[in-house]
């Protein structure tokens, strides 16, 4: 009786966490301040230097989804390094090219359960957010936003995501700047 007792009452508390999640996301999303998402905190997005070590970037998307079961490893192999992310009874391994191939099987490992979705607001910073949610959540926020807002809001990642390596195009009208060399 009492195992059932405690089993209920942390099932509660994750429920309420999970309401808090969407009830913070909502103020951004109706927002849509910059402000409103910087104060979402570490415990609902991750964030991602473009330096990051690889490993780090599982263990902040741990910190967020508090699963217990994700978790990341590094050694060098031969002249490479190579990333083996374990989820549940899953087990995915590969040589470490870049952040966007890290965030891309990271997500790829906790589907369906969860997904992780870049944040657009912090587009073209050096440091990335990164949005994990369980599916129910994003369903929840697709239902109440709409699938426009959220995708506009939060990029869906895939096999071809490009987060960290985009190319800029800054095309600057010099015509009338006059550079004065005496």
């Amino acid at each position: 009786m009492l195992r059932k007792l405690l089993i209920f009452k942390l099932n509660l508390e994750k429920n309420n966490t999970m309401d808090e999640k969407i009830e913070k996301l909502g103020r951004y999303l109706e927002s849509e301040e910059s402000d409103d998402f910087y104060k979402l905190g570490n415990d609902i997005v991750f964030w991602v230097d473009w330096r990051e070590s690889d490993d780090a970037i599982i263990e902040y998307c741990e910190k967020c989804l508090k699963t217990t079961l994700l978790s990341a490893e590094m050694k060098q192999v031969s002249d490479d390094l190579e990333l083996t992310i374990k989820y549940e009874d899953r087990i995915y391994t590969e040589k470490i090219v870049d952040r966007d191939r890290t965030i891309i099987a990271l997500n790829e490992i906790i589907k369906p359960k969860y997904e992780i979705r870049f944040c657009k607001v912090s587009d073209g910073s050096d440091t990335l957010a990164f949005l994990p949610l369980t599916s129910q959540q994003w369903k929840q926020l697709v239902e109440k936003y709409g699938k426009q807002k959220i995708n506009q809001c939060f990029e869906p990642i895939n096999e071809d995501s490009i987060m960290f390596n985009k190319e800029y195009d800054f095309d600057f009208d010099d015509s009338d700047v006059t550079l004065d060399f005496e």
